[in-house]
């Protein structure tokens, strides 16, 4: 199963949290850069955002730090838990030391800055979105020009064994320079923050993702292996099923070009699992929303795509007005 990105730590003091217009008093339980847990007698549906603002008593003067944050769990008679989705910039440096005078180790509380700036900064969060969407803009016309397919009288067998009018080849864009660039930012966007050790995704549709990770990462000086994952382990020699410098407990972020039941994804989770690596996240360049998302999380790990089969045919739409399509 997944590994939490962030570490829990016991901390106690007073919350005072914003709901439905009311401010109600609570204790808080443990926290950490992905979250928090409160104690209250009112609990807050999940899903919800609150506002909330810490007191933290140990400082004279003592400080308040203000966070909004996301329901995600609800433990009745107990409290509930948040995820943050932003901190104020006046509150940053205060939590920031908090976090980092409870944790285990200097280490630690680096890489699990950078990931929650990714989550909950305002500013990062912002400039990250707009790359994103510039990134996304350009890639779009490469996948509309060159792998999106329709053939609705001959029908294409996916991996699943289904057929359908529409098919992706995206070794037409993985493999072209212009675009395997695009693809390259554009998951590096996604993982930067993150602090993993590499990058792993499974033969042979992900190998030229995987490799344009690993040329992103270099540019900003950053060492980042890279993991193939064979669908069988080899015949002959290491009879390896991972190709890399693999290393236990490493961390890392699983992608994909298509997904689309998400069985192969969960097949290479299996395989990483047994050799006791740490996946944080599993990113595909396209989720064609055919149950993929769900078992992947029904499986326990977070996941997220760039573009869904039906915005690209949106777009489709849009460009040809009515072409082929």
């Amino acid at each position: 199963m997944k590994k939490r990105k962030f570490i829990r730590l016991p901390f106690s003091t007073q919350v005072e949290f914003f709901w439905k217009n009311s401010s109600y008093k609570a204790n808080l339980k443990n926290l950490s850069y992905g979250g928090a847990f409160i104690e209250s007698e009112i609990i807050p549906p999940k899903d919800e955002e609150i506002s909330l603002i810490l007191f933290v008593k140990e400082n004279i003067p003592s400080i308040k730090i203000f966070l909004k944050g996301k329901v995600v769990r609800n433990e009745p008679e107990k409290g509930f838990a948040i995820k943050y989705t932003y901190i104020s910039s006046e509150s940053f440096n205060h939590f920031k030391n908090l976090i980092y005078y409870n944790c285990p180790s200097p280490e630690i509380a680096e890489k699990e800055l950078y990931r929650f700036l990714d989550e909950a900064h305002p500013l990062i969060k912002s400039l990250k979105t707009l790359i994103i969407i510039g990134l996304k803009e350009e890639l779009m016309k490469y996948i509309l020009e060159r792998a999106f397919l329709y053939n609705p009288n001959n029908p294409f067998i996916l991996s699943s064994g289904k057929k359908s009018p529409y098919y992706l080849d995206c070794r037409k864009i993985t493999l072209y320079s212009p675009s395997f660039n695009l693809i390259g930012n554009l998951f590096w966007q996604e993982i930067k923050y993150l602090g993993v050790d590499g990058i792993a995704g499974m033969s042979i549709g992900a190998d030229p993702i995987v490799c344009a990770i690993l040329s992103k990462a270099y540019e900003e000086n950053i060492s980042l292996e890279g993991l193939l994952i064979r669908k069988e382990p080899k015949k002959y020699g290491t009879q390896k099923q991972i190709e890399g410098n693999l290393v236990e407990n490493m961390e890392i972020v699983l992608v994909e070009d298509v997904v689309t039941t998400g069985s192969s994804v969960i097949k290479a989770l299996s395989v990483l699992e047994k050799n006791k690596v740490e996946v944080i996240k599993v990113i595909a360049l396209i989720d064609r929303e055919e149950g993929g998302k769900e078992n992947i999380e029904n499986y326990g790990y977070n996941f997220y795509a760039f573009f869904t089969l039906n915005e690209i045919i949106e777009n489709y739409q849009k460009t040809y007005k009515g072409g082929r399509l």
